[in-house]
């Protein structure tokens, strides 16, 4: 990424993502309250792997998809 991953409060940023999900219907929206989407949905849930958050699985930042999909698809691993 571009090395600055230090700057940011990992534990703030997992409230705030946890904090704009839809409880009830599912999702994640760019703020709490607000309705949710698709966009929000995927970038949320690809944030918390990147910051690492338990039983979330590993994403692969350039490619925005799964490491696992990575490896079988385009690295035939």
């Amino acid at each position: 990424m571009i090395d600055r991953v230090h700057w940011i409060n990992k534990a703030k940023l997992v409230k705030f993502i946890l904090d704009c999900q839809d409880l009830e219907n599912g999702g994640i929206s760019d703020r709490p309250d607000d309705d949710v989407n698709i966009y929000h949905t995927y970038f949320g849930v690809a944030g918390l792997s990147l910051l690492e958050y338990r039983g979330v699985k590993a994403i692969d930042p350039a490619y925005a998809l799964l490491v696992d999909v990575i490896n079988r698809i385009i690295l035939n691993k």
